[in-house]
Formats: structure tokens, C-alpha cells, sequence
């Protein structure tokens, strides 16, 4: 069986990994917020659009919900600024001029090093696809409601004061996609690679 193209591959991951960091956000907002309770719609596609619809939801946060309450719980949170908070003190306006030109600018970027990459170099395409994934993703937030929705908490033994940033399924993407860019065995690993293979 024929492996897929390098852009099937981006193509498949990308609709995939989109797709899986909105349902996961759309679970936040319908497990550890009270939004649906107030403003009911049984229809899946109801609460699809007031997923999107309705913002400013961290009033109507629940309690957290603890995956393994010494290291890790799920909590809702609604991050304006970049990772760790980073310019959540600029003004709204200024924020999504400045996240828009940036999503675009590494989506162009990723397309354009993606077209450079060569059939065989899968370890990079996927590094790539994980990227623009997370990119598009938490840009899809910002164009929606202004904010991205956060609720991964890591914390330090029973210390919920002191964790991680809380972060979300495209956070995820982008942090291993840049990884596996930078752990990149490089040209040389290739080359060898390829030599043995013959």
C-alpha cells in the first residue's frame, strides 16, 4: 500500500488535530462551565453555535475537576494574552491585531518550509502538522471570542498554587510539534538513513 503524499498527510493530521482541540474546548465549556444550564439547547447543533456564541464564561465556571487531584485537574479559564499570560496587559484591540498578524505570519511560514520538505522526511512533516495545528486552533478562539479557552492544570504535589500555566490540546500541539523540529536528527542522520536503506 502506497505510503500517503506529504500533503495528504498534512491535510489528514490537520483536520484531525483541529477538529480534536475544538471538541476538547467545546468539553470545557460544557463540562466545567454552568453556560448550558442556563441557556439550554438539547440540540447538538445548538450547542455547537453557543459554543462559539457565548463568551466570557469563567462567572459560570465550575468547581475544578481533578484528574489525579496530586498533579493534575481540569479547570476553565479564558486566557487574552498569549502563553503564561504574556501581553494580557495590552488592550483588546492591540492583542488581536498583534495574535492575528503572528498566526498568519506562522502559518505562511509552516506552508512555505512544509513545500521545501522533501516525500521522505515524515519526522518534519509531522513536527510541522502538530504546529499549524496548535496555531489554527487557538487562532479559531481568538476569531470567535477574543480569547483562547485554557483548562489543563498541572500543579506541584497537592499545591495548586504552585503548577504550570493552565494550557489546552493545541498548546499541546504546538509545544511537541517544536520539539520534534528541534530534536531533528538533521541532514546527516538523513543522509545516513538513506544510505542504508539503498
Amino acid at each position: 500500500m502506497k505510503a500517503p503524499g506529504k500533503w495528504a498527510l498534512l491535510a489528514a493530521l490537520f483536520v484531525v488535530l483541529v477538529l480534536a482541540d475544538q471538541w476538547s474546548k467545546y468539553l470545557a465549556v460544557t463540562r466545567l462551565t454552568h453556560v448550558f444550564e442556563r441557556a439550554p439547547d438539547e440540540s447538538l447543533a445548538g450547542r455547537v453555535r453557543g459554543f462559539y456564541t457565548h463568551r466570557h464564561l469563567e462567572s459560570l465556571a465550575t468547581e475544578p475537576h481533578y484528574v489525579w487531584r496530586p498533579v493534575w485537574r481540569m479547570n476553565y479559564v479564558e486566557n487574552p494574552g498569549a502563553a503564561w499570560g504574556l501581553f494580557r496587559g495590552f488592550s483588546e484591540g492591540f492583542r488581536n491585531a498583534f495574535f492575528t498578524l503572528v498566526s498568519l505570519g506562522a502559518v505562511a511560514f509552516i506552508l512555505r518550509y512544509y513545500r521545501k520538505l522533501r516525500e521522505d522526511q515524515r519526522f518534519l512533516q509531522v513536527g510541522l502538522a502538530l504546529v499549524l495545528a496548535g496555531a489554527v486552533g487557538n487562532f479559531i478562539d481568538r476569531i470567535a471570542r477574543r480569547y483562547v479557552i485554557d483548562f489543563v492544570e498541572w500543579y506541584w504535589w497537592n499545591r495548586p498554587d504552585i503548577r504550570w500555566p493552565t494550557f489546552n490540546v493545541a498548546d499541546s500541539l504546538i509545544v511537541v510539534g517544536v520539539v520534534m523540529l528541534l530534536l531533528h536528527p538533521g541532514a546527516k542522520a538523513e543522509e545516513a538513513g538513506a544510505g542504508a536503506a539503498k
